[in-house]
């Protein structure tokens, strides 16, 4: 079944401890959903042509941008989230009642443009904390 963008949903948690609560984020228009393993060369002079390689521990990134909708709880957090130190929150990714993704984040490289003609956006980078409680891009109901 295809899937489309506009059916998933980033919410942001509220920190608060054993009653966390989470509030979407309004006007996404875009959410890129990266992962990356740092390689390690272990070829040496008897490895071959080819050598080999290792794959470290893996880095999970979100690109999230959108159109400024105020007022927005999900969006303000982010951004205060963005500016504390450490700059990390729980996160859900959502397609419906379906949890794709759950796990500490850390915000950061947070930005806004408000041109002459168009609406105002927001865009912002996401990177894991550590291993996440739900990764699960193929989840379905």
């Amino acid at each position: 079944m295809n899937q489309y963008g506009k059916d998933y949903r980033i919410l942001i948690g509220d920190g608060q401890a054993g009653t966390e609560g989470f509030d979407p984020i309004g006007g996404e228009t875009t959410l890129r959903w990266g992962r990356s393993s740092e390689e390690f060369d272990l070829s040496d002079k008897d490895s071959g042509v080819y050598g080999s390689a290792s794959y470290g521990q893996q880095t999970i990134t979100f690109d999230v941008s959108g159109n400024l909708k105020l007022p927005d709880d999900g969006l303000e957090r982010a951004s205060d989230v963005s500016k504390s130190s450490p700059p990390e929150v729980n996160i859900k990714v959502m397609k419906g009642a379906v949890v794709k993704f759950h796990g500490m984040v850390a915000i950061g490289n947070f930005s806004a443009d408000f041109p002459t003609k168009g609406p105002a956006t927001y865009s912002f980078q996401m990177k894991n904390k550590g291993a996440p409680i739900v990764d699960d891009l193929g989840a379905s109901a």
